[in-house]
């Protein structure tokens, strides 16, 4: 009788759905989701839906790390940058599962507008193509040689640009919006060609854009550059364990 109630109490807490699914910025990672599986549904047929739906999805980004730090629902609570060392770990993410949904909903999103875009302009394909590949590899590579920690983990020997960037909150939201602008502009700009929209994807949001882009190269290289030491360290512990074992 006591072993079926062990086994039954095993077999509930196997299968009982983990609350980190129920966190409320992971909630709002879900609903980011929603909206970007309805907004490319209309994408080529009704652009004020695809508008409204994407522009939701993406302000949603926003609010996760807001709703995190106000819920307590961060890897680290006791403040939004913590210093270890020679590290700067930003605790914007709710969990392990909410950075990596973050981040696949912002890649995902991103790069199945630039195709849609590639679409429209088919002129501009090898830029489009440039942008896909450009966004993907920066921030693969990041994540790699973030080695388990938060991809918006910098050190202090990086450069300026990416410190700033990943160490400002403010700084970091404010590039990714302008960034969405201009391709969100660029497809509204298809279906309705007025010359306000075309300024405000122009003079307003392609600065931003292009900064952007400019940081994600910077990044790739930084990341690349953090990965060789990675290879060095461990080179040099296998090389101190070999000692050791002699």
């Amino acid at each position: 009788m006591l072993i079926d109630m062990i086994n039954e109490k095993q077999f509930r807490q196997q299968h009982m759905a983990s609350p980190v699914y129920f966190y409320i910025p992971n909630l709002i990672g879900y609903c980011r989701v929603i909206f970007a599986v309805l907004a490319f549904f209309y994408s080529y047929d009704d652009y004020q839906r695809f508008f409204v739906f994407y522009a939701l999805s993406a302000l949603l980004d926003m609010a996760d790390g807001h709703a995190a730090r106000y819920f307590n629902q961060c890897k680290h609570i006791s403040n939004d940058i913590i210093s270890y060392d020679r590290l700067i770990v930003i605790a914007s993410s709710s969990s392990q599962f909410g950075a990596v949904l973050d981040m696949v909903t912002d890649r995902c999103s991103t790069v199945a507008l630039i195709v849609v875009l590639s679409q429209f302009y088919p002129q501009y394909l090898n830029m489009f193509i440039f942008l896909i590949v450009l966004d993907i590899l920066s921030h693969f590579a990041r994540l790699v040689a973030s080695a388990g920690k938060s991809h918006k983990t910098v050190a202090q020997n990086h450069l300026s640009i990416m410190r700033i960037y990943y160490g400002n909150k403010y700084f970091l939201a404010f590039m990714c919006f302008g960034n969405e602008g201009f391709f969100l502009f660029s497809y509204l700009y298809y279906f309705f060609s007025h010359s306000i929209v075309f300024a405000i994807q122009w003079y307003v949001f392609f600065p931003i854009c292009f900064v952007k882009q400019a940081i994600n190269v910077i990044q790739f290289f930084q990341a690349a550059t953090d990965i060789v030491e990675l290879d060095d360290q461990a080179l040099l512990e296998s090389k101190k364990s070999a000692k050791k074992t002699k």
